[in-house]
């Protein structure tokens, strides 16, 4: 039996390579117009430029293990994906992908235009190696599963963006693959579909799918993959634990002052959705309040739902205003159940004896499914308390601590001494 991770939930697998790459390399040529390249044949000389998209990449990944790829666009993401899914034949290197691989790359891709929903159901899944009898059998699923109802037996071309993931989504996790590589697929779409994609995944994976997975938002990359690549100009910047990859990368965009979000928080009000964040604040009263160090800090949080089924946790983040991170609250994290059985819900998050001594703050919160996977809303709050100070302060928390002095060594002449004493332990904001 696949034990679960203490960390994801998400089955530990066993290590045996599904997916992998040695030394992966897509270089393009380059020419300024079609009769360079009829010349270069021609005449056999050079008459382009070469552009490298991928770099000397590899990697291996297990069953039921996800690698995630981080980058800025243009990184050189999705051409390491399409030569993953064999759309792409790599310029040197070699990869070995087992088993059924299905992929949802750029939308659209794949589908026939004029044909329907129905009929493009019909088409992808034999592209995907199933036989006739099967598709029959899977269609209804893969219908469900899209929501697309009568706009099935509509042309492609009619369809939205959003309507084009729900189909290409679908059909591509429906059909059960070895292998399923995403390539910022979640990004489109309404929150609700988003959140059900996500479930999906989580579930492909407890089933022992392997994922490759693209994608801006850093929650994502982190809840479905062990580990992760980040790509800059086609090259390997940083790979390994997909934590510690996602915290070189944040840095490093922190540092170009591009610190980018996939759904960046909204000041003031919430956005559409299922489920909506209608208040952030601090302590009792509208205004931005001042606190100092030790008093207590109450943050309150309530929202609202459609679904009084649909279950939550709910997140804070503390930052400065420079936005350097300073403190995380989660109901997941207190260990409580998620939060379920109503329309409105509020709460507030309560820290006895603020640590923070000096400084302006604001504030981030996240409305969060059951599983910490998906965000149906996020609010921010700026500015959003400060700390009143007096004497200048050195730093920016002030801690419980104490001070133990270790026991002298005895000299070779301690034994003349008349008695001795015992060290004291000094403390500081220590209760008795």
């Amino acid at each position: 039996m696949i034990e679960p991770s203490p960390s994801t939930g998400i089955p530990e697998p066993p290590f045996d390579a599904v997916v992998e790459a040695h030394g992966l390399t897509k270089i393009y040529r380059l020419y300024r117009s079609p009769w360079d390249r009829l010349f270069e044949r021609l005449l056999r000389s050079p008459r382009h430029r070469e552009q490298v998209a991928v770099r000397d990449v590899s990697f291996q990944v297990a069953r039921g293990e996800g690698l995630g790829l981080v980058g800025q666009n243009g990184a050189g993401k999705s051409t390491l994906l399409k030569m993953l899914a064999g759309v792409l034949e790599p310029t040197s290197g070699s990869l070995r992908v087992a088993g059924t691989v299905s992929s949802i790359l750029e939308l659209g891709a794949g589908f026939h235009p004029e044909f329907t929903g129905r009929q493009n159901i019909r088409i992808n899944a034999a592209l995907l190696g199933l036989d006739a009898e099967t598709v029959v059998q899977r269609t209804p699923a893969i219908e469900s599963f899209c929501e697309l109802d009568h706009y099935l037996d509509q042309p492609v071309k009619h369809y939205s963006t959003g309507m084009v993931m729900r189909l290409a989504f679908s059909i591509a996790t429906q059909v059960d693959p070895e292998v399923l590589i995403v390539d910022e697929a979640l990004s489109v779409g309404d929150g609700y579909f988003q959140k059900k994609c996500a479930d999906r995944i989580y579930e492909l994976l407890g089933q022992g799918t392997t994922l490759l997975f693209c994608s801006h938002a850093m929650y994502y990359v982190d809840a479905f993959c062990r580990q992760a690549i980040w790509l800059r100009e086609g090259m390997v910047a940083a790979q390994g634990s997909a934590p510690q990859v996602i915290a070189e990368y944040e840095r490093y965009l922190e540092h170009k002052g591009a610190l980018t979000q996939a759904a960046p928080a909204k000041e003031g009000g919430a956005r559409s959705g299922p489920a909506r964040l209608v208040e952030l604040r601090v302590g009792e009263g509208g205004a931005r309040p001042l606190l100092r160090h030790g008093q207590p800090l109450r943050i309150e949080v309530a929202w609202e739902c459609e679904d009084e089924s649909l279950a939550f946790h709910v997140g804070v983040g503390v930052n400065r205003m420079d936005e350097v991170e300073v403190l995380t609250l989660s109901t997941r994290d207190l260990g409580l159940p998620a939060l379920t059985g109503a329309r409105r819900h509020q709460g507030v998050f309560e820290i006895p004896d603020l640590p923070l001594q000096k400084g302006e703050f604001v504030l981030y919160a996240f409305l969060l499914d059951e599983r910490q996977l998906h965000v149906y809303d996020r609010r921010l709050l700026r500015p959003a308390f400060g700390i009143e100070t007096g004497p200048y302060e050195f730093a920016l928390l002030r801690v419980p601590y104490r001070w133990v002095p270790s026991v002298p060594e005895p000299s070779e002449h301690s034994g003349e001494r008349q008695g001795s004493a015992s060290p004291e332990t000094a403390r500081a904001s220590l209760p008795e």
